[in-house]
């Protein structure tokens, strides 16, 4: 199996995002991932992701002028999970002869090592990341590793963009995208007309209910008894990327002390963890928010997603020189 290159030591991470959560009483993706969530997120999102079309997203690569056989590029997968999304997509290029390299970054050596298990049998180069893509010395640490590639592409899927405080990723990814290289991220989109945006957002206020295996899971990894509060969803807009925010929150009754990863985190009555964020956008007011941040919208590949409730869309921007 292939090794995992090390850029930020395990413990190391596992640290800052505790300590960061008894600060600010929100759980971070990273947090769950590096304590054994990684395998209860694809309970609930492995079928979803895999229903995406790879034919079509194939062509859609087919047709950028920077997907050549002869160019070297590299594939670099932030937040890569189990590498399930990109994993059609790396097989067909390599396939038809492209010089494909995989680089797959994560804050969790467990999601790591679903990904080395999922590309075993694939035969393009890949490369593994254990590191925080916010720390500040991110960049000067992975790009050595890219020097020999002509064109890198860097990936977000799994709706892991939604995730993170807007401002906070997109000036992350601003620093970590050079001029001139791409970056290609997936969203929920919001619908154009009013009925199908009220089910989309009638689905998402019911989060907690939809995705009830997955939060009993989470409260039970943070030792909170679920008969001290109740879970709420709120719905919040963000004018700023044409967002609507669904937060789920788990709320108290009364004041409450509990133990958690090591440390006593105090609540008083009526305060919130914050559990989620997911957010749905309108397409163009996002590709203004990017280009804000040096992204030029280059292309938008919407997949087909069978059964799925919702719209994916996938939008390929390309960094703009200072």
């Amino acid at each position: 199996m292939d090794d995992i290159v090390v850029l930020a030591e395990a413990p190391d991470l596992e640290i800052d995002y505790l300590a960061d959560f008894q600060q600010h009483k929100k759980v971070r993706q990273n947090l769950f991932y590096t304590t054994e969530g990684a395998e209860t997120f694809y309970t609930y999102r492995g079928a979803e992701l895999a229903e995406m079309c790879s034919d079509d997203e194939c062509a859609f690569f087919a047709r950028q002028p920077f997907w050549m056989e002869e160019r070297r590029i590299a594939f670099v997968s932030l937040g890569c999970g189990n590498a399930g999304p990109e994993k059609p997509l790396l097989h067909t290029a390599h396939a038809v002869g492209h010089s494909v390299a995989y680089f797959g970054v994560d804050s969790s050596r467990t999601m790591l090592n679903l990904a080395q298990q999922n590309l075993a049998e694939e035969h393009f180069s890949k490369t593994f990341v254990l590191a925080d893509i916010l720390h500040p010395d991110f960049v000067d640490k992975l790009h050595p590793h890219l020097a020999e590639y002509d064109t890198q592409v860097y990936a977000m899927l799994g709706g892991t963009f939604g995730n993170f405080e807007q401002a906070v990723i997109a000036e992350a990814l601003a620093r970590i995208v050079p001029a001139g290289d791409y970056l290609y991220l997936d969203v929920v989109p919001q619908y154009e007309t009013p009925d199908k945006n009220a089910q989309l957002r009638d689905r998402l206020i019911r989060l907690p209910q939809n995705l009830s295996r997955f939060f009993d899971n989470l409260l039970a990894k943070l030792s909170l008894d679920q008969t001290c509060g109740e879970l709420v969803t709120e719905e919040r807009y963000e004018a700023a990327t044409g967002a609507l925010r669904y937060v789920v929150q788990f709320r108290v009754h009364e004041a409450l002390d509990f133990p958690c990863f090591g440390g006593i985190v105090h609540l008083e009555s009526g305060e919130s963890i914050e559990l989620m964020n997911v957010r749905a956008y309108k397409p163009a007011v996002l590709q203004r928010f990017m280009a804000g941040w040096g992204f030029r919208h280059f292309d938008t590949y919407t997949p087909t997603v069978g059964n799925l409730t919702h719209l994916w869309q996938r939008f390929l921007f390309q960094k703009m020189g200072a």
